[in-house]
């Protein structure tokens, strides 16, 4: 997107697909001096550290066997005989050590090591970063992989650490070694990739809603809808459940739901460069893939014995820096209405968040037949 989403922006949007706007207040971030992604994160990963180790880090018992002066700990008898140390008055032992090298503190630790060979890293944030890092204790550093942080489970004992997680896996998932600087790295724009970004959009509307749309729709959650398609012309009972089988399942971004008003709205988060696209005419359009979606979860949630379904409205969200747009459809004969609304993203967040509570309770748009 031409021009960018401001980056403190970006950090709210973060916030809420990570579902730690708790911290929004307590790790703040400086707009105008974290002017590029690599610093915004730098930087609010070593303001989250500060506030890390001050609260203390994470402490954890690790059982280690070493020598020990007579017997400490849980005396292991056969290797303390086999070693014959115990003639000089010392003893093979299990002890249970309280510490502070435990993972969480070691991807952590290792993430600022590696942002300090990050070269385009303003000189400022780096020397922050090698400070921060230098105020941890003695701890090892970890290789990490793909699938790293998914050994990492948070409880309400280490919840703070959610935030400096997210942003450590962040980090690592856009950082690649320098092919032509040994030991350095490179960072990767991650706004660039529209599936990446989608995904942070989606959980950032969905977390949204649940944390400010709770009194117009107390249920937000993803919906699974079956095609309504029933197999026919097939003779055996097996080939008549291989063809139900073979079916999809649609399921949507977000489905917002009031038991007390039956009111149910679909929403389809859409993150894409440009919302309209031109088609041989030169006349912008909807995309004709993401309208028949949006009907598809509308037409097939449909349920006589549940009166919401019958009244469902459905809308496609996209965000923009530019382009404004609302449209508002009814479809055919149906009590269904289908709109298509953007979020600019390119103003103050407290207009965003205007916009998109606006978006969710449908204000200003009455439920009329069209006057023509």
């Amino acid at each position: 997107m031409v021009p960018q989403i401001p980056i403190e922006n970006l950090y709210y949007l973060l916030c809420y697909a990570w579902d730690v706007t708790d911290q929004l207040n307590k790790v703040k971030v400086d707009g105008e001096h974290s002017h590029s992604l690599e610093n915004l994160l730098a930087s609010v990963l070593t303001n989250a550290c500060e506030r890390l180790l001050r609260r203390g880090l994470v402490q954890e018992y690790l059982f280690r066997e070493q020598e020990v002066e007579g017997i400490r700990g849980k005396l292991n008898l056969a290797e303390t005989l086999k070693s014959h140390r115990y003639r000089q008055g010392k003893t093979i032992c299990t002890i249970d050590e309280l510490t502070n090298d435990v993972f969480i503190n070691q991807l952590i630790y290792s993430t600022l090591k590696r942002l300090v060979r990050l070269d385009s890293l303003d000189e400022k944030v780096k020397q922050r970063v090698r400070k921060t890092a230098s105020k941890f204790p003695h701890l090892k550093e970890v290789n990490v992989t793909a699938r790293t942080f998914d050994r990492i489970k948070l409880n309400r004992n280490n919840r703070f650490y959610a935030l400096v997680l997210n942003v450590c896996k962040l980090i690592w998932q856009s950082t690649l070694p320098d092919k032509s600087k040994e030991g350095k790295y490179e960072f990767i724009d991650f706004t660039e990739d529209e599936f990446c970004m989608n995904a942070v959009f989606e959980r950032f509307l969905m977390n949204f809603c649940k944390q400010h749309c709770q009194k117009e729709y107390p249920e937000a959650h993803r919906e699974e809808i079956d095609f309504k398609l029933t197999p026919y012309g097939m003779m055996f009972k097996e080939q008549v459940e291989e063809a139900r089988r073979v079916l999809p399942v649609m399921q949507t971004d977000i489905t917002l739901f009031n038991p007390s008003t039956n009111k149910k709205h679909i929403l389809d988060a859409k993150y894409y460069r440009e919302a309209l696209v031109s088609k041989y005419d030169g006349n912008k359009k909807i995309r004709r893939e993401h309208l028949s979606q949006i009907l598809s979860y509308v037409m097939n949630q449909e349920n006589p014995q549940k009166p919401e379904t019958m009244n469902a409205d459905g809308t496609l969200v996209y965000p923009t820096v530019a382009e404004d747009f609302d449209f508002s459809y009814s479809y055919g004969d149906t009590n269904h209405r289908i709109h298509v609304r953007t979020v600019n993203l390119n103003q103050p967040w407290q207009k965003i968040e205007e916009r998109v509570k606006e978006i969710v309770k449908m204000e200003g748009i009455a439920r009329q037949k069209p006057c023509f």
